[in-house]
């Protein structure tokens, strides 16, 4: 009697086990999902798409971040139209405190003791403007869109151009190589690449993304003219990103590519470009400002020529190595990108010529820049690594597609 009591007990308890019905209601949400996705995937990730640029800007407009560089970038656009290092300072320090909350002015002008003497000694603020100066291109466009958009929002209005031109291009190239389903991917690799803060602040590095973006994704394309072009004004933006374009013009030449030429000659413009802005801006020197960015911020760079020591050298790289893999995410992606590369290929999926030649010179220009600038900072690397990223998705994409026998899709 006990034992068919427990038989009972236990046939009524599975009858009232709800684990089944769980189970058939997740599959056939997932099933939805995949059906759903299958036919509309590239739309929707559009939409994802555009709609996390828009509230990445959204946010910036809301809850302004006014960096400290942001008054140097001024300093340097207003420069020639002050007579005296006293006026300058003057008219700055003025336009930032008439443009930000009075707690964010206190934090701008008495944050802490460098920045204390920047507010309070104008030949000190003075020689630091040349730091500044030589992301040219980015200190003209705020000189022309200042008397538009106010001192403070000449910035906020960069960014805004230059996260739509990230768009743009992100959403062609997406759609060129039949991946705009992929976008949530994308998405995420922003994100945890650091896209977000990036992007609120007011600095060159956006617009330095968007155009070293554009140049790696259009020559992935075979648009050779234009990414040569996109490359030359990413030098203007940010002379360092020369790097990349000689990286290009040798990976080009060595795996053979179309295009080697015309990359050579944008190396040669780059060159031009670089040398022109050293000789109209102040800028102190390789040495002085590796030394200022990366071992000890110096409150007056004036007559600051120190020479050169491998002692230094050697602490600044390290320590910045250690900030890089513990305050930062670009170091584990981008160990992370030549690990998967390694495997991929080890594993017989190869990539195509022109794929690994683009992202030989992508990855080898962020270990190249950070040997000869060792900044821990993942804004530096952010332009070069995510497009190598996505490139390096979409080419193990195809090849898999090929070693399981799916039928090539034109692109």
């Amino acid at each position: 009697m006990a034992l068919e009591t427990e038989r009972s007990a236990g046939a009524t308890g599975s009858r009232a086990d709800p684990r089944p019905v769980l189970l058939a209601l997740i599959s056939m949400l997932l099933k939805g999902f995949g059906r759903a996705w299958t036919r509309h995937g590239a739309w929707i990730g559009l939409v994802l798409l555009g709609t996390f640029f828009g509230a990445v800007m959204l946010i910036g407009w809301l809850r302004p971040v006014h960096a400290w560089d942001m008054v140097a970038y001024l300093a340097a656009a207003w420069k020639g139209d002050f007579a005296t290092p006293q006026a300058l300072h003057h008219a700055v320090w003025e336009a930032v405190r008439l443009g930000t909350e009075p707690d964010r002015f206190a934090v701008l002008a008495e944050g802490d003791a460098y920045r204390v003497r920047q507010f309070t000694d104008p030949l000190a603020f003075y020689s630091q403007l040349g730091m500044y100066e030589v992301k040219w291109l980015y200190v003209q466009m705020i000189r022309w869109i200042a008397p538009f958009t106010g001192a403070m929002q000449a910035g906020y209005a960069i960014n805004v151009a230059a996260c739509a031109g990230l768009f743009a291009i992100l959403a062609w190239w997406l759609h060129s190589v039949r991946m705009l389903n992929l976008a949530p991917l994308v998405i995420a690799l922003l994100m945890v690449a650091g896209f977000p803060a990036l992007a609120m602040a007011e600095s060159p590095d956006l617009l330095n993304v968007m155009l070293v973006a554009a140049a790696l994704l259009l020559l992935d394309r075979d648009r050779m003219i234009a990414g040569s072009l996109v490359g030359i004004l990413a030098v203007a933006v940010r002379p360092d990103s020369i790097v990349l374009v000689a990286g290009l013009m040798g990976t080009f030449w060595l795996w053979r590519q179309r295009g080697a030429a015309v990359l050579a000659v944008a190396f040669a413009a780059c060159v031009l470009v670089y040398a022109g802005i050293q000789s109209v801006t102040d800028h102190p020197g390789w040495w002085p400002h590796l030394w200022f960015s990366t071992y000890h911020m110096q409150e007056n760079m004036q007559d600051f020529r120190p020479d050169f020591s491998l002692k230094v050298y050697g602490i600044a790289f390290a320590w910045n190595l250690v900030r890089s893999a513990f305050e930062n995410s670009w170091l584990g992606l981008y160990m992370a990108g030549l690990a998967a590369w390694a495997l991929l290929s080890s594993g017989g999926m190869s990539f195509g010529r022109r794929r690994t030649a683009l992202l030989a010179a992508a990855m080898g220009a962020i270990a190249l820049k950070f040997m000869i600038f060792p900044l821990h900072d993942g804004r530096t690397y952010f332009p070069m690594l995510v497009p190598a990223l996505v490139i390096m998705l979409a080419e193990t994409r195809d090849r898999a597609r090929e070693r399981a026998g799916v039928p090539h899709v034109p692109q």
